[in-house]
């Protein structure tokens, strides 16, 4: 599989979860993204890895987390925390 295939599908699974969690169009979702890569001044890649990871309940125990884990908690961590409480 090739870097941009890979890229490209945790694009796709990353606006999956907006989409899901927002109810949102796939337009909305990824310009979320983006411009929360350039909030935080990172590509968008990383930033849509570091969305699929927290969806995946990231993991919390490591003693540092790395900026796109940080940024995505401040920009997405209480939407899932409110996911929760719904179910």
């Amino acid at each position: 599989m090739t870097v941009e295939a890979h890229g490209g599908r945790i694009l796709d699974t990353a606006k999956g979860i907006l989409i899901g969690l927002r109810r949102c169009p796939s337009e909305s979702a990824f310009h979320e993204l983006i411009s929360a890569a350039q909030r935080h001044k990172m590509p968008v890649f990383a930033m849509a890895w570091a969305l699929v990871h927290l969806a995946n309940g990231g993991d919390q125990s490591a003693q540092t987390s790395s900026d796109a884990e940080s940024a995505a908690r401040d920009e997405w961590g209480q939407l899932f925390a409110d996911a929760a409480l719904t179910v």
